[in-house]
């Protein structure tokens, strides 16, 4: 990786996620504007990921059921100078099965946060 000059700021050159928020719908902003953490089968689940510092990175959604088995996973590239939200989202329109399931964040491969929410 490179380094540039200038005042070293924390997770300068890295990029750490901050909070995540779930809830049924977001803004434009790729804010999660109806938070929760339950919901109904038939509602589409949203994620917004609040990252911090600029570099490239891989950022990636892996949702998971009770069981462990993997419902969703997906990447997402990004290069952001400074503080961003990535939305992500999963929907099932037969119905989500009632349970908790766990959101696994993931940067560059390393998770870095999990987020836990059930569906009833």
């Amino acid at each position: 990786s490179t380094t540039s000059g200038g005042a070293i700021a924390p997770g300068n050159g890295s990029v750490q996620v901050a909070d995540v928020t779930l809830g049924r719908s977001v803004s434009a902003d790729k804010r999660v504007a109806d938070q929760t953490g339950t919901f109904s089968p038939s509602d589409t689940i949203f994620a917004s990921v609040h990252t911090t510092g600029s570099a490239q990175a891989n950022l990636a959604a892996r949702w998971t059921f009770q069981d462990g088995q993997v419902v969703n996973e997906r990447t997402e590239s990004i290069a952001p100078s400074g503080d961003a939200y990535t939305e992500f989202h999963i929907s099932k329109p037969s119905g989500w099965p009632a349970g908790k399931y766990t959101l696994h964040v993931l940067v560059n491969g390393q998770e870095v946060q999990t987020k836990d929410f059930a569906v009833k």
